[in-house]
């Protein structure tokens, strides 16, 4: 969650809109996209647009995600651990 929190201070990114992947979801235990938007303080981000969406990179679902949201312009893709230390 540093490394999210490290960017959305970024003067540079200021206004950027964000997209997290929750990747994974094609397994029985994987975290609902709810789950980690919430681990990762999304809802408290008042200063731009994000969106988390729930995808598997292994089946594909999800993953054409910027077809449906070409209005998000930039996406930012968070590592596994960082998801997963951020929910413990």
């Amino acid at each position: 969650m540093q490394e999210l929190s490290e960017l959305l201070d970024e003067e540079k990114l200021m206004a950027v809109p964000v997209l997290v992947f929750a990747n994974k979801q094609d397994l029985v235990n994987a975290a609902p996209a709810s789950d980690i938007a919430e681990g990762l303080n999304l809802h408290s981000i008042r200063d731009r647009q994000w969106q988390i969406q729930a995808c598997s990179a292994y089946t594909g679902e999800g993953v054409r995600v910027m077809d449906d949201y070409s209005v998000l312009p930039s996406a930012f893709v968070f590592p596994k651990t960082a998801v997963a230390e951020s929910l413990k």
